[in-house]
């Protein structure tokens, strides 16, 4: 199975946003970090799960600045593909297309590039960034972060396209999702700080446009409050694969509502004629689309906001 779509690949850069966090080097990972406004306290903390872009992507850390404004939270936006990401080029040469009248021989031409720009960039990508090898990744850094904020603190997931699949599977309930937390010793007895318990590495996840995700069993897994974001019939997920995702989560709120007094944990919102990419790179000059993408924020703002106060 392919690990993107050919939506994967296309896509609007943002040229209307001056990004305004800083980089710093977070757990031995480059990161970019955004946070609240001066005065504003941080009700916890975000972590950005990019698309293939990657964590350089203007669009994805204007997103950052505005989940830091808006839960409030501070946002870690890491580089979980270890320096290899699709470039930001490619969003227009993979997308190109020959002119109307191009002749054959331009045609055939441009088919050959474009193959070989495939080769060159997209198929290294995918054996440095397949899900065996960057979940580890994912769950050490998260793992580092669970055990220095301890048990209290509140941690949200959000990805996006290729980091979709990887929010998801951390609201599974598995051990590999969770970090040993030190019960304290004091300052002056350092050396009594011992595990004293595991805690899960995030209380809440919200993924968008999800790549490589399996309906129903990764949905069905989910243990922790779980959002999702998706097109009614984008490339990657079509209607049938929606309708699935839909009537999943209904089964599992049905559950928790008889077990926990009407606690819904999981929600899936559909948007009609969104395309795939539509939360980090849908084209704004497109009312349609930007709508998409703002309802999406709002979403991932909302969920946040919910799961992170509770």
């Amino acid at each position: 199975m392919a690990m993107l779509c050919s939506d994967c690949f296309r896509g609007t850069l943002r040229g209307d946003v001056v990004p305004t966090g800083a980089e710093e080097t977070i757990y031995g990972r480059p990161t970019y970090v955004a946070r609240p406004e001066p005065g504003v306290n941080p009700i916890g903390t975000v972590v950005i799960i990019p698309d293939a872009f990657g964590w350089t992507l203007r669009n994805t850390r204007a997103l950052a600045d505005a989940y830091a404004r808006r839960v409030p939270c501070v946002v870690y936006l890491p580089d979980f593909m270890d320096g290899h990401p699709l470039p930001a080029w490619a969003l227009d040469s993979l997308e190109a297309k020959p002119a109307a009248d191009a002749s054959i021989p331009a045609r055939a031409w441009h088919a050959v590039s474009t193959a070989l720009l495939y080769a060159r960039i997209v198929v290294p990508f995918f054996l440095r960034n397949r899900p065996a090898a960057a979940l580890p990744r994912i769950r050490r850094w998260l793992r580092a972060l669970r055990t220095e904020q301890g048990a209290d603190a509140r941690i949200g997931a959000a990805g996006f396209c290729w980091g979709g699949l990887f929010a998801v599977l951390l609201a599974h309930d598995d051990a590999e999702n969770l970090a040993a937390v030190s019960a304290p010793g004091g300052a002056a007895r350092p050396e009594l700080q011992t595990p004293s318990r595991f805690v899960p590495v995030v209380d809440c996840a919200f993924a968008a446009h999800p790549s490589l995700v399996k309906v129903p069993e990764h949905i069905a897994k989910a243990a922790r409050p779980l959002s999702v974001a998706n097109g009614d019939d984008d490339e990657w997920m079509g209607k049938n694969a929606m309708q699935t995702l839909v009537a999943t989560v209904g089964r599992k709120n049905a559950a928790a509502t008889a077990a926990a007094a009407g606690e819904e944990r999981f929600e899936a919102v559909v948007y009609p004629g969104a395309a795939h990419g539509f939360a980090v790179r849908g084209d704004r000059d497109d009312p349609r689309q930007r709508e998409r993408g703002e309802q999406s924020e709002d979403q991932a703002v909302r969920w946040f906001q919910r799961w992170m106060r509770a």
